[in-house]
Formats: structure tokens, sequence, C-alpha cells
């Protein structure tokens, strides 16, 4: 293996750990986000208040957004990586539309719960990720569903199986959490 190849096997397999851990930590404070808007409607004295689900809101965003960091960057090694085997390469352009409104997110106009293209003038031929994305826009707040997909368009399943693809690449003879069988588990060898 040349030190090309080496450096990109290293690194998408850096990246895809990194996707799995960032998956599980978003969906970590998501899941405490939709548990926390639940618990201010049922109105106990035990309930957190909207301050709680404030942060609670904030925490899944800036999760959210570590993932769809870490995924886009294990899409770029990933596509190097395919052309240096000859494989067919693969491309998630959703997850690009996304990567590109987040780092641009600051240039958009904005209501209370979206952002949406921001501001042009008659000599702008600025080109939009954001007009790409479903209904051309990016919620800024929470809806439950969000458990299941960062941003409501990156779902954790998805991105996940894609990184448990490369995770190991760089160690194919240590042993995942995908090799772990409880069968082999002899509580006599502890």
């Amino acid at each position: 293996m040349d030190a090309r190849t080496g450096v990109v096997v290293r690194m998408l397999a850096l990246w895809a750990r990194s996707v799995q851990r960032d998956a599980h930590s978003y969906y970590q404070a998501a899941s405490k986000a939709a548990w926390t808007d639940r618990a201010i409607d049922y109105g106990e004295e035990w309930s957190p208040t909207e301050g709680d689900l404030a942060r609670a809101i904030e925490d899944v965003w800036v999760r959210g957004y570590r993932l769809v960091m870490s995924a886009y960057q294990m899409e770029r090694w990933s596509r190097t990586h395919q052309r240096i085997t000859g494989d067919a390469e693969e491309s998630d352009e959703l997850l690009k539309k996304l990567r590109n409104t987040i780092e641009h997110l600051d240039e958009a106009s904005f209501t209370d719960l979206l952002a949406q293209k921001g501001p042009t003038g008659p000599k702008s031929k600025k080109k939009w990720a954001i007009e790409e994305l479903p209904g051309k826009e990016l919620f800024l707040g929470f809806d439950a569903g969000y458990t299941e997909a960062a941003f409501g368009l990156v779902d954790l399943r998805d991105v996940t199986e894609r990184a448990r693809l490369y995770a190991q690449l760089d160690a194919p003879d240590e042993p995942s959490f995908d090799d772990y069988e409880p069968d082999s588990y002899d509580p006599e060898s502890d």
C-alpha cells in the first residue's frame, strides 16, 4: 500500500468512526429534547421548563451540525477511496447541500423557525444550496421525528450503516462491535 492509499484508508476510517459517535450523540440529544417537550406538555411540578427545552434544542442543533460535518468528510474520503480502488463513485448530494447550507447559514434570510435563501442584489449570481433542500428551506426548530433524522434530512440509520462499512478499514483484524456475539462470552474468563 502506497502512502496516499494509506492516508486515504486511515482518514476514511477515522471519519467513519466519528460518524458513528456523532450519530449516537445526536440521537441522545434529540431523544432528550423530545422527552423534554413531552414532559412540558404534562405540566406537572416536576416538568422541565421552556428554558430547559431551548437548551436541549440548542444541543440537538450543535450535535446535528457535528454529524453533518463528519458525515460529509466521510463522504469525501469515501469517494477518494472509490477512485483508488476503481469502484463506482457514490455521492450523497443531499448531504452536500445540507452541509453547504449550514456552512453559509449566516447569509440566509430568516423567519422565527425557518432559514431561506438570503437576499440577492440585481448583480448577484450566487447559487444557494438551501434552494436545493426539500421545501427550499431549513427548519431551525425541533420536531419529535428528528430523533431519527438530523435536521429531518440525515437518516441516522442510513449514515451509521454506511459508516459501519468503513470504520474498521484501517484495522481489519481488530474486533469491532459487529464481531461481538453474546454466545461467545465466557464468564469464567474474567
